[in-house]
């Protein structure tokens, strides 16, 4: 039989899969929505789904670097989260969940993901403003 220690082991192994397994889901399906199917399998690959919603703010997946620096890390996560939230139609103040209350913020994440109300509009934005650019031209 387990002992208490070994049943702990296994019991947040279990949760750490369970949990590891709804949020690759919840970023591929984000990323459909965001009309991007050829990088869902990122979100299946460890360092790639951090890369990932860079990619769907439309950043290179270089900036993960910046991840290295010590209070830039901060500041660039909180700025890029709002980015992405906004990419999706939401409030840029769901980001100080994020902050102070991640598992709720992804519990959020994985709603929206399933949500028929979201989608992306990151790429509205884009046309908008090439339409501007366009007319004063």
């Amino acid at each position: 039989m387990f002992s208490q220690a070994g049943f702990g082991l296994v019991f947040e192994l279990l949760i750490g899969l369970v949990l590891y397994v709804i949020i690759g889901l919840t970023d591929m399906r984000l990323a459909k929505i965001a009309g991007r199917p050829n990088i869902e399998w990122m979100a299946w690959v460890p360092i790639c789904s951090t890369v990932l919603p860079l990619l769907l703010i439309k950043k290179s997946g270089w900036w993960l670097l910046i991840y290295l620096v010590p209070i830039a890390n901060i500041v660039f996560f909180t700025i890029w989260q709002v980015k992405l939230l906004k990419a999706f139609g939401k409030h840029g103040a769901f980001v100080l969940l994020a902050i102070f209350l991640y598992p709720v913020y992804d519990i959020l994440w994985l709603v929206w993901a399933y949500s028929s109300d979201t989608r992306y509009t990151l790429n509205d934005n884009l046309n908008e403003i090439e339409r501007g650019l366009n007319q004063m031209l």
